[in-house]
């Protein structure tokens, strides 16, 4: 599932309206860089509402995307909200047949969980959308050396509310966790038993952060965890009474008990340098002094 030179890429909008067409020059720019081919899905600048389109439209750039034997990744290029209103509408035979590589996140946490479910990887990172504010090198360099079938291999520094481990193995799976909270109970809820969840989100209070995590721990999906790996929780409204706990606060509570470590401070999330992550792929955190390292084997190794 990893790509070579030259392979085609598939931009393509399957959830809110992009407002800028600069992304898109600016993707291509940066696959050309990396000499990737690319083409736009010609509904990818459409707008119905809230949505880059109507659902029958980004469903049709997407499962056209799907079904293309030429396209090697398809490249989300923005989230917000729309792919649950299309996910159960597209055929991934042909997929399930020639896999792809879906890259991604946020609302796109839907597309990743459908895929994981089907039992391949997918690629949690940056998307085009975040091209306007600079991306730094690292962070670059890390998602195409993963793009290209490479290891992912870097550091984080943590703070203090993760707890001591020396290593923790297993396959990564989880994505925004407000996405991961509206599948609780449907077809697409995540199975977590013996994995490593990943979590992330923006804008929530603090007390919506509480009850998804309660939610999440009522329907069994914080327990028999691996670790519990918590990216970038951002732009957190004030919350008026104070709540007084913080994010990291409230997921400690509710992971009271559990004999896996909870690992926070990944840089991972909505945030400018966002670095990649392979979902439904195994997974190597190692604890140093204050420092984490993440390790995962290249698609192409």
């Amino acid at each position: 599932m990893h790509l070579q030179e030259n392979d085609l890429v598939a931009l393509v909008s399957p959830a809110g309206y992009l407002s800028d067409e600069k992304a898109i020059v600016q993707a291509q720019n940066l696959l050309k860089k990396w000499h990737l081919r690319s083409y736009v899905d010609e509904n990818a600048m459409k707008k119905s509402g809230h949505f880059a389109g109507t659902d029958e439209q980004r469903l049709a750039g997407l499962q056209a995307a799907l079904d293309n034997p030429e396209v090697k990744m398809i490249w989300t290029l923005r989230g917000g909200y729309g792919a649950i209103r299309i996910v159960d509408e597209l055929d991934f035979s042909n997929f399930v047949k020639q896999p792809k590589l879906l890259a991604g996140f946020s609302d796109i946490t839907i597309l990743h969980a459908k895929i994981q479910q089907l039992g391949f990887p997918s690629l949690h990172a940056f998307m085009p959308v975040q091209l306007k504010k600079k991306i730094n090198k690292e962070v670059a360099r890390q998602t195409k050396n993963v793009i290209k079938g490479r290891a992912l291999n870097y550091n984080f520094q943590t703070s203090k509310h993760t707890a001591d481990f020396q290593q923790v193995e297993g396959t990564v799976v989880g994505g925004n966790l407000a996405n991961l909270y509206s599948l609780l109970g449907t077809n697409l809820s995540l199975n977590t038993t013996e994995k490593i969840l990943f979590i992330e989100d923006v804008g929530e209070q603090l007390y919506q952060i509480d009850r998804m995590i309660i939610g999440m721990k009522k329907a069994g999906k914080l327990k028999n965890l691996k670790a519990l790996l918590v990216g970038q929780f951002t732009e957190i409204p004030e919350n008026n009474p104070s709540f007084e706990k913080t994010y990291k606060e409230i997921i400690l509570e509710h992971t009271a008990g559990y004999d896996y470590p909870v690992i926070f401070d990944a840089p991972i999330g909505h945030i400018t340098n966002n670095y990649p992550l392979i979902l439904g792929h195994k997974l190597t955190l190692k604890k140093e002094e204050n420092q984490v390292k993440m390790y995962q084997k290249g698609l192409g190794e």
